[in-house]
Formats: structure tokens, sequence, C-alpha cells
């Protein structure tokens, strides 16, 4: 099946496990830190990925395509301003209430934003077959290109020969459904898998021809949600698009089958004036086992001098807790974390020295916790990585 994102991302719930749930509106209480407690304000919702975590940048040609601000279906900037999807996204070749999202871990915030003032659809795609299932979207306003935002290559034909080979592995990258019966994840998750280029079948299918299949490895796939992101490798430091999420079985567990960029570089080159790299050098090549998330949650925002925000509580079954907080250079941002006692939330931790990032290693009880982030000077965007 196509994989567009049509499930709405369900509410997060939390069971009462048989103590008293925090009251969000609470008095905190607990500890006195070094620095005056903070005064707390509005609360900042929990991003709970549920699989492998992207971290900010490691997918910088990622976009997300918003359909009337929903999530419609992935991308992959490979212009300032073009962008490459699948066709099945956008079959109906209208720009109409389309936004692409870039440069942040989340298809609802963050990054940057444009809209799309014009589709064009591959001529030789045909919705019954999903052959040649490619479509580039112009964007009104170029991106500005940083460390979050990059731009992905198309694969020339030395590159493809080294990168597009049976048994490599690939990355595939998306907010779409976390299972066959999950909702779509609000935060970005990547996976590596094996690949096929041109396959005859694709488990028990037969795709159309300028393909490659993602073998089944461990139940890993694309899924609902994906469709039009990228599948890619790194060499000499470049992320080559080698793919694009087109569709692949209704269980998610292995067999997707993605379009084959390469085979479509001369349509590419002759719609929007990208042009194909050919590279050097000898490339990266993922591992079977891919390199573990950098964090088990992620959440971001944007704080001004005196300002904190609040993560969503949640329940912790014991161990080691730690909170990574890294914030913009000359800025001053400090990192608690709180336990919930059953009447007010007590400080347990925290780490508000000069460092950044700001480090917290917690031996947890079970319990509920929360994180507080703090600017004691300066402003800006910050992430916090929690690993558990």
């Amino acid at each position: 099946m196509k994989r567009f994102a049509w499930m709405s991302i369900p509410s997060l719930l939390l069971a009462a496990c048989g103590v008293s749930s925090p009251d969000t509106g609470a008095q905190q209480g607990g500890n006195a830190t070094a620095r005056p407690t903070p005064t707390l304000n509005a609360e900042l919702g929990a991003q709970i990925v549920n699989g492998t975590a992207s971290a900010l940048g490691a997918r910088p040609y990622q976009v997300a395509l918003l359909k009337n601000g929903s999530l419609n279906c992935g991308g992959s900037l490979i212009a300032p301003d073009w962008v490459m999807t699948a066709a099945h996204c956008v079959s109906n070749g209208s720009s109409y209430g389309l936004t692409i999202r870039a440069g942040s871990l989340y298809y609802a915030n963050g990054g940057q934003t444009s809209t799309v003032s014009a589709v064009r659809v591959h001529p030789n795609y045909n919705d019954s077959t999903t052959a040649n299932d490619i479509a580039l979207l112009k964007l009104s306003t170029p991106m500005t290109l940083n460390s979050n935002v990059a731009l992905g290559k198309i694969p020339g034909d030395s590159v493809e020969a080294v990168l597009d080979v049976r048994g490599k592995y690939a990355v595939v990258s998306g907010w779409g459904k976390t299972g066959a019966n999950a909702g779509i994840s609000s935060n970005l998750r990547e996976v590596s898998i094996p690949i096929t280029p041109n396959p005859t079948t694709c488990g028990s299918d037969r795709p159309p021809g300028n393909t490659i299949c993602g073998e089944a490895y461990q139940g890993k796939d694309s899924c609902n949600g994906d469709s039009g992101g990228p599948l890619a490798q790194v060499l000499n430091n470049k992320h080559y698009v080698l793919g694009i999420v087109s569709y692949g079985p209704s269980a998610c567990n292995g067999y997707g089958v993605y379009t084959r960029v390469n085979a479509f570089k001369s349509w590419i080159q002759t719609t929007s004036g990208v042009v194909a790299d050919n590279g050097d050098g000898t490339p990266t090549d993922p591992t079977p086992e891919p390199t573990p998330p950098t964090y088990d949650r992620t959440y971001e925002g944007t704080l001004y001098s005196g300002q904190n925000n609040i993560t969503q509580y949640f329940n912790y079954a014991g161990g080691t807790l730690t909170g990574e907080l890294k914030f913009p250079a000359g800025a001053d941002f400090d990192l608690y974390l709180q336990k919930w006692n059953g009447s007010s939330w007590a400080y347990v931790a925290q780490a508000d020295g000069t460092s950044n990032p700001e480090r917290i290693s917690y031996t947890a009880a079970s319990g509920y916790y929360r994180w507080i982030v703090n600017t004691y000077s300066g402003s800006g965007a910050y992430t916090l990585g929690e690993n558990n």
C-alpha cells in the first residue's frame, strides 16, 4: 500500500500505576538550588519517539510535506527552492494548501517553512502500478542552508555504482506510523535497512522498473506517512538520496519499495536544474546494526532570558536517567530534574553551571519525573535529549 499519513497522532496516556498521579498545577517543592529556583511557566509537551530517534541535524535534507497543516508525506531538499517527493503524494498536480517544513525534528513546528508554488509530477507516473513515482516541488521561498538544513544529493552514475549495491545498508527516515496499528510520530525517526536495486521481486511483490527493494531485516521498514521521504547513504560527508519511499506491505515489516532516484537524474535536471553529483573516494557504508539513537526522547523549544519550560511528566521504572541540554553559544541555560513525591514536585538533580551542554545523570527510583529548562541569561533555541 502507498505510504500516506492517514492516521492522527493518538493522545498520550499515562497509567495510574497504583500511585497518585502528578497534578500539573501543583505547587513545586523540594531542595533549593545553587541558583534561584526558577518560576515555572507553561509546560512543554514531550516528544516521544517509538523507535530510533533522529538527532537534530543528522538528516538535514529531510523535509515534511504538509497539506493544510497536517502531515501528508516526507520529502528531500535537493536545492534551496526544490523538494523531491513521491508522485502519489501530489498526483493531482495542485500546490494548494501545501507547505514544506525543513530543519526540525518535528513536522508540526520549528525549523523553516515555505509554501509550494508549483508541482511537477513525472509525466509517466502510473497511479495503478506506481511506476515512475517521483515529483518535484518548487518552493515559494528558498530555504536558508545551515547545520540543520542541507541538500540531499542526486547520485550520479559513479556514486550509484558504489552505493546502490545489493546487501548494502541505507537509512530511511520520516514521521510515519511507528507500526501497522500505531499512529504517526511527531518526532523524526530513522532506520537502517539492507537494499536491493532493480529487484525482480520484493517479498511477494513484483515492483515496477527503476526501484529499490528494502529487504526484510528485523521487522524494520518505512510505513504510512513516510511516503516521499528519503532512502539515503553517505559518501565523503555528502548525503545522497538513493530512493524515495513509494509503497509496501500494510504490515510495515519489510519489503518496502523505493523509487530509484538515479534513473530519473535527467528529468530532475531538466525540471529543476539540479545536476547529479558524481562524488569521489570511498563511501561511508552503514553497518547492519545501526548506531544506537543519540537520545531515547528529545525535547525542543525556544526561550528568552528569565523564562523556562517544563516537559510533560513521565512514569519511569527506575535506573539511570540522563539529560543533556544544548543551547546557543553565549547563553547560559540550566537543567533541573524533579520527582513527584505524592503531593508536590521535588528537585532531585540539577545542572546549573556554565557548561554547554549541561548534563544530568541521576540514579532514579521508580516514579513520575519531569525536566525543567531555565534561562539564566541569553536566549534562543535549545535541544534537551533524554536517555533512560
